[in-house]
This record gives C-alpha cells, sequence and structure tokens, in this order.
C-alpha cells in the first residue's frame, strides 16, 4: 500500500501525469474494445430498467487471464516497495464495451463500461460500494467477515455500466414505458461453497482419465482439467436448489467445493490438491448449442474447470 497522499483528484492526476513522463519504461495495460460475457437475460433487462451499474465476475484464473495485463502486473510486483508504482501503475486493461449475450445467442446487450477494476470485502471498500453506486449486496459478506476475525478476502472485478450502445431487447417498465438507460442493483459475489465432510477426511472428487491426460497430468504438463457437467451429474459438480437446480448467489453458480481430485488409470491413480475451480459456459459461433432439459429449467452447455495444484500423498 503507498505511503503517498493526495489532497483531491487533480492533485493525484497531476501527480501520475509527472510519474509516467519520468518513468518511461512503466507499462500502461492494453484496452479491451469489446468484453465477451455471457448473462442471464433478468439481469440485461434490469440494466435497461435502470436498476443495475455494476457488474461483477470473480477473481478467478479465468477472469484473470481475460482482465489483467500481465506485463503491468510483472512490473508492479517487481516494484512492490516503490510507493509511486504501488500509487500509479495499475495493471487491469481498461474496457471499452461489454457484450452481454445468453448462451445462444438469441439476444444481445452492449453497453459502454465506463471504469473497471477489483476490490475486496474490506470497510474501505465496501463504503466505496455504498457511497458510490449506492450497492449494499455485499454488507452481509463484510459483516460475516469482521464478526469472524477472517483477514483474506476475496477479490471481485467490478465494471461500472454506462449508456446503451445496442440491443435486441425491449424492457417495459410499470409505466409501460421503454427504457434505454442504466444504473442500480448488482449481481453479486462468487463463492465455492462448503461440502459436508467430516472432520478428518478431506472431500476429493475422483474421474477416469485416459493414458495420455494421466502422464500428462502426473508429470506437471497439464495443470488445468476441464469436464463438461452433464444434467445427470449436476449435483457432482454444483450446489442444487430442491427442484433440481443450480443453487445461485446472486446469480453465480455455487461450485461444490473440494480438497482435492483424484485421477484413475489403469496405470494407478494420482491425487492433488485443488487450487481453484470455475464454470465456464461454452459458446461456438455458428454452431447450435447443445441444451439439456432439466425439469423446467433450461440447462447450457457448459464446463467446470479445475485447477491443479500439488501431489497429495494417501
Amino acid at each position: 500500500m503507498s505511503n503517498l497522499t493526495f489532497k483531491n483528484a487533480e492533485e493525484y492526476g497531476a501527480a501520475m501525469k509527472e510519474f509516467f513522463e519520468s518513468h518511461p519504461d512503466a507499462p500502461i495495460p492494453d484496452d479491451i474494445d469489446s468484453l465477451d460475457l455471457i448473462m442471464r437475460k433478468e439481469y440485461a433487462e434490469e440494466i435497461l430498467r435502470g436498476e443495475k451499474p455494476l457488474e461483477f465476475r470473480p477473481y478467478s484464473k479465468f477472469y484473470v487471464r481475460r482482465l489483467v495485463d500481465q506485463e503491468a502486473n510483472n512490473y508492479i510486483n517487481a516494484n512492490i516497495d516503490d510507493d509511486e508504482v504501488q500509487a500509479f501503475c495499475n495493471d487491469i486493461r481498461p474496457v471499452k464495451m461489454i457484450h452481454f449475450h445468453n448462451y445462444n445467442n438469441s439476444w444481445f446487450l452492449d453497453v459502454e463500461c465506463v471504469y473497471d477494476s477489483v476490490f475486496s470485502i474490506t470497510k474501505d471498500d465496501i463504503k466505496m460500494l455504498q457511497d458510490e453506486y449506492g450497492v449494499h449486496d455485499f454488507d452481509d459478506d463484510l459483516e460475516y467477515y469482521e464478526k469472524n476475525g477472517i483477514k483474506e478476502r476475496p477479490y471481485l472485478f467490478y465494471f461500472v455500466i454506462g449508456k446503451v450502445l445496442g440491443t435486441n431487447l425491449e424492457v417495459i417498465t410499470k409505466d409501460k414505458e421503454i427504457v434505454k438507460f442504466c444504473g442500480g442493483k448488482t449481481i453479486g459475489s462468487p463463492k465455492m461453497a462448503k461440502t459436508k465432510k467430516s472432520s478428518t477426511d478431506e472431500a476429493v472428487i475422483t474421474f477416469s482419465v485416459n493414458k495420455d491426460t494421466f502422464n500428462d497430468i502426473v508429470s506437471g504438463r497439464q495443470t488445468v482439467f476441464e469436464k463438461e457437467i452433464l444434467p445427470k451429474k449436476l449435483g457432482l459438480y454444483c450446489l442444487l436448489n430442491e427442484d433440481g437446480s443450480m443453487k445461485e448467489r446472486n446469480g453465480i453458480v455455487q461450485l461444490r467445493k473440494y480438497d482435492a481430485i483424484k485421477f484413475v488409470n489403469k496405470m494407478g491413480t494420482y491425487t492433488c490438491k485443488l487450487e481453484d475451480a470455475d464454470i465456464e459456459f461454452v459458446v461456438v459461433e455458428d454452431v447450435e448449442p447443445i441444451i439439456y432439459k432439466k425439469k423446467v429449467d433450461d440447462y447450457d452447455t457448459m464446463n467446470v474447470v479445475y485447477y491443479l495444484g500439488k501431489e497429495i500423498n494417501q
């Protein structure tokens, strides 16, 4: 954290300008002209009704790869003790526009992205969301972490939504008017949900894999493992509601938490720690996606992505 202080935004801006003029080697993150994000239609409609000023995404490896400029990140980490670098340099790529759509691209919503950055569940960051955007969706999260004295807090990406640039949706308000402006309510904070287990046993998920995959994982050549989530095995990867649909927290699928992952092959078994997990919805251009039916809910093609850690000796 920088020890520099500034009286106002103008003073900070002038100091930043002077810093980059005197540090021509300091990298500036590349812009993202258009960020493609899958969204549920109900949240797109909230944007059109002016009920949602921010969009959130988890600070997972999947989104870090897309949103963090690695050169800038390396520079910041290499100058961790330099107050000016920490104050003025940024590794989050500025997003100019967000292209929201559903899994089969039957609708879209293009919006201006005014600003994008990262926040954590801390008093200062939650106060920023409250004061600047009227967002209170993370108040309970903050209370939980503070009450339980948990120092390690999750990070999330957030995007400030501006004007609507284009859409094929029409949203009618209570006053029977079609609205085309933005503002309002959030999607929320992602979490891997807890899985019940005994006090001594680790929660382990097991997969049978072919010889080549097994060898690549054991040798360390493969550090990420993806698996399509089929409807009949939905509960293996996600927490479920009573009706069999995926449990969500503010619109974000709740993954079942595992401590480790075991791979099985005729050659033997290999168990390693699970570092992280994510959901990736599969969208292939010009190809009609497979849509499964599970009771009343549409189930779209999606993969669970597991990030593999060190081997666990059993």
